[in-house]
């Protein structure tokens, strides 16, 4: 594990000390998205890194790192392409530990309906396609904007639907519906705090009428902290599993698959 994330941290830092240009105006949040794009012309790159922990009944890590390329196609139309590699170590009570590592794409389209910034609710959509050599998955998102006073208040309602590969061979469908709340707040030109709100329903499969039942209820929250210099934006979150959750294997009041923390760090830059 430890050498994982040294080799991990040791592919971010040069990707870091590359960027030299004027930072990219993010939004504070690691698990919402606001309704904005980029201007047509403007390109900016993220590097993600998270570390996932826990798993009722099971040790359970995993370390997701992810580089993404940004690009304003038009003042309204934001496309996106990312290179994901994702590594993860379990062992479940009395058995062996079993590690995995897999890479893959991650595209997204965002279409800007109306800018926060000059309508009274910043209205976007966005479309997200994933895939790996061991599963796929297609994520149609809302994403809303409103700025109150000195306050950003951010609201995305997601629609997932993946296909994981069995051990046979075969793609086993599920499905998820979420809704992720943020609310931002600056401190001054360089600091801003922030928290964030997830709540995620899964499904068997929501394209099938027999799979409309939710199988279980998940709820996620935590804090995010931003600073903002001339070269670049750092963006630190964590957030913890909700002992709110309820459905099939839930253990003590959480679901018993889902991750009980997420820590993600993020570098964000003009380019």
């Amino acid at each position: 594990m430890k050498r994982s994330m040294v080799w991990v941290l040791a592919a971010l830092c040069p990707a870091i000390a590359f960027w030299t240009q004027a930072a990219a105006d993010d939004a504070p949040f690691l698990g919402t998205d606001p309704a904005s794009v980029l201007d047509k012309g403007e390109k900016a790159m993220q590097q993600w890194l998270v570390f996932s922990h826990g798993h009722a009944g099971e040790s359970y890590n995993a370390i997701q790192s992810e580089t993404e390329f940004d690009y304003g196609l038009s003042d309204r139309l934001q496309l996106a392409l990312s290179l994901l590699y994702n590594w993860s170590r379990t062992k479940p009570g009395g058995e062996a530990a079993s590690s995995s590592s897999l890479a893959g794409l991650h595209g997204e389209a965002v279409w800007s309906v109306t800018s926060a910034d000059k309508s009274p609710l910043g209205i976007a959509i966005a479309v997200d396609p994933a895939f790996n050599p061991s599963s796929r998955s297609l994520a149609v998102r809302l994403l809303l904007t409103k700025y109150l006073a000195h306050f950003e208040n951010v609201l995305d309602i997601n629609f997932e639907n993946d296909w994981d590969k069995d051990p046979g061979g075969h793609w086993q469908p599920s499905s998820a519906i979420s809704f992720n709340y943020g609310l931002a707040h600056p401190l001054n030109k360089h600091w801003t705090v922030a928290f964030e709100f997830g709540n995620e329903f899964a499904f068997d499969h929501i394209l099938s009428l027999a799979g409309l039942n939710a199988t279980a209820k998940t709820f996620y929250a935590g804090p995010t902290v931003q600073y903002e210099c001339e070269h670049a934006t750092f963006t630190l979150g964590v957030q913890t599993q909700l002992p709110l959750s309820s459905g099939n294997k839930v253990v003590n009041g959480y679901t018993a698959d889902a991750e009980r923390w997420h820590l993600a760090f993020r570098v964000s830059r003009a380019i």
